[in-house]
């Protein structure tokens, strides 16, 4: 896990230094803490997620995808303790001995977010000049920033008593497959939704699955494209991102179909549809 007390102590030294620049570079240290602290919540959990599935980068973001796909606690004050003695029948487990062996701290996403938006805000863009007179000063307005850097240090102080960060509480239990690129995939099974696009956690792999709930049962079907051939009329069933996932306007995906080694073109283009228009029902 991070240890935040070394960044805290650089945080408040910047601060003492009293300087326009040692306020600005002290709100930068503290806002890249802010990030440090969501992204170690991701590195923990990422067995379970693939990268190339967090599209967006801001931390209440990151913490937003982990606490749908991955682990609901994410967030949350958790401590662990272990029974002092081996589970026997006539004990109940409230009544036992426990030790504790360490604790997550929790935070809200959206604080977080706010005071990582407010710290750019304030120290890390140079104001717009309203007029050409307009003067453009070096920094901005210091006791403002330091009035919002010593509200982060308070923060980051409370995270730093946490000397533990969990990889999820898998209620349920967890479910494994394995990609065609020999991958060992593993997810969350209670988080899983009918529908849900997944990629193969390998970040070199472009496979996708879709996720398939019946009842208990949960399955991952290749997330495919289907087109037919125009030389012999085969249907052809082509892995979504493998082909398409990287296509813009105009391009073109080229597959030669294996039954009679046709040429085939896939291309991207701006089409005018009409709609279907609701009828009345006749009974």
């Amino acid at each position: 896990m991070i240890n935040l007390p070394p960044i805290i102590e650089r945080v408040i030294a910047l601060l003492t230094e009293d300087t326009d620049a040692s306020v600005t570079y002290a709100a930068l240290e503290a806002r890249l803490a802010l990030e440090k602290v969501c992204y170690d919540r991701l590195r923990q959990c990422h067995d379970y997620i693939s990268h190339a599935q967090l599209r967006k980068w801001q931390p209440r973001q990151i913490m937003n995808t982990l606490i749908k796909d991955v682990d609901q606690h994410a967030t949350q004050t958790l401590t662990l303790h272990v029974s002092k003695s081996p589970s026997r029948a006539d004990v109940e487990p409230q009544d036992d001995e426990y030790v504790e062996i360490g604790t997550q701290i929790g935070f809200d996403p959206k604080y977080i977010e706010k005071l990582w938006n407010a710290l750019a805000k304030l120290a890390l863009h140079v104001r717009l000049p309203e007029h050409k007179e307009d003067h453009i000063p070096a920094y901005g307005e210091k006791e403002q920033i330091r009035d919002k850097v010593k509200e982060a240090v308070r923060e980051l102080d409370r995270l730093s008593k946490g000397n533990m960060i969990f990889s999820g509480v898998p209620v349920g239990g967890d479910i494994t497959f394995e990609c065609l690129c020999g991958e060992k995939n593993c997810r969350r099974a209670a988080l899983l939704r009918d529908g849900q696009r997944i990629f193969c956690i390998n970040p070199h792999c472009d496979a996708s699955f879709t996720v398939k709930k019946d009842g208990p049962e949960i399955s991952f079907d290749g997330e495919t494209c289907d087109f037919i051939c125009q030389g012999c009329g085969h249907q052809k069933h082509l892995p979504w991102r493998f082909f398409f996932e990287k296509l813009k306007f105009g391009d073109r995906a080229v597959f030669n179909c294996h039954k009679c080694d046709h040429r085939n073109y896939v291309e991207w283009r701006l089409t005018q549809v009409a709609p279907v228009l609701n009828r009345p029902r006749q009974d």
